[in-house]
């Protein structure tokens, strides 16, 4: 007799539990990091603008600043993008929906929007600032969410067309 194994999938409900732990603290740690350039840019501006005049030395730290502050929100568009992509290749892999990669980041766009509210009111920067880095992810969930709509429509339809034929 030949013993057969079983396949399963390399990641378990444990790993994918902790890694998509892991992606929120790491958002929320990139975003917090974000907030915080944002706020020292703010605070060199003013400094910046109370001094009469600017030398060439004052121009190098005003555009590394600048630097790190778009650098953040790149990594925090790369980390989004890193887990759309693996959730796609999973749902692909095991021909399952996106519901849970939706799930967790209308969750962390959410809790992150409100944070940005929060600190927006407590502080001088903008709400405007505070949220840019969320267009983007709250865009590709409205058109992931439309069309996870469309093709749960699209295959209850199909269904009921099936069962009217039988």
């Amino acid at each position: 007799m030949v013993k057969t194994r079983k396949t399963t999938s390399n990641t378990t409900p444990k790993a994918i539990s902790f890694l998509a732990l892991f992606y929120l603290i790491l958002m929320a740690f990139v975003y917090g990091a974000y907030i915080w350039i944002e706020q020292y840019r703010l605070d060199q501006s003013q400094y910046w603008l109370s001094s009469s005049q600017l030398s060439q030395e004052d121009v190098i730290p005003i555009q590394l600043v600048g630097t790190w502050s778009t650098t953040t929100e790149v990594i925090f568009y790369a980390l989004f993008g890193c887990a759309f992509l693996l959730g796609v290749y999973r749902s692909w892999r095991l021909g399952s929906t996106l519901k849970s990669f939706l799930i967790w980041n209308t969750v962390l766009i959410a809790a992150i929007g409100i944070a940005g509210y929060i600190v927006s009111q407590f502080s001088t920067l903008p709400i405007g600032n505070l949220l840019q880095p969320l267009l983007l992810p709250a865009s590709v969930l409205t058109v992931l969410f439309l069309y996870q709509l469309w093709v749960s429509m699209r295959s209850s339809r199909n269904r009921t067309v099936r069962g009217k034929l039988e």
